[in-house]
């Protein structure tokens, strides 16, 4: 295999690339990780777009008195949630929405990454009019709910789906268990 560094516009020669992790190798994921997170830093970088939250950092859910206090709050910003490879923007706009995609877009391109068009979806909830996000030429697909790591995610914020996907396997492996008992 070989590669090549490029920075600020120029390409050095290719050169082999001789040692590195395989797929299966455990610290594939973390150093994953690290490159995400740093791409994220670098898409997101300057930027005060996003959902805030108010959190209590020391509060304990059992004392009532604690969780009631004004003081000892704090204002987070949370504009990304990454999942392993995947990565998940919230924001209360479209306008914001489509300038996070494009921001992440434009770090994906620098970092060498492709963003998988097929699979990124757009969930809304409380809106009258689907939006209209777009990567490039394409137009995302709005989705009612999407299936990630096994769970079922709705824009309704209803566990019906999820519960009744867990039931009917949880029926299937009982089924099972009968007719070999």
């Amino acid at each position: 295999m070989k590669g090549s560094i490029k920075f600020n516009e120029s390409l050095s020669e290719s050169f082999p690339i001789l040692s590195g992790v395989k797929q299966d190798c455990v610290l594939a994921p973390t150093l994953f990780g690290i490159f995400l997170s740093l791409l994220v830093l670098y898409a997101f970088y300057e930027t005060e777009v996003g959902v805030y939250i108010c959190t209590r950092g020391d509060v304990s859910l059992f004392n009532l008195a604690r969780l009631r206090a004004k003081n000892k709050a704090r204002i987070a910003l949370i504009r990304e949630m990454l999942f392993t490879d995947d990565a998940a923007l919230v924001a209360h706009s479209e306008e914001v929405v489509q300038k996070l995609i494009e921001r992440l877009a434009h770090a994906c391109n620098e970092f060498g990454l492709t963003i998988s068009l097929k699979k990124t979806n757009v969930m809304v909830q409380d809106v009258s009019n689907a939006p209209c996000i777009s990567i490039g030429n394409h137009t995302l697909e709005v989705v009612n709910d999407f299936t990630y790591l096994g769970s079922i995610i709705s824009n309704n914020l209803s566990l019906n789906a999820e519960l009744d996907t867990r039931i009917g396997k949880a029926t299937t492996a009982m089924a099972h268990l009968t007719k070999r008992a």
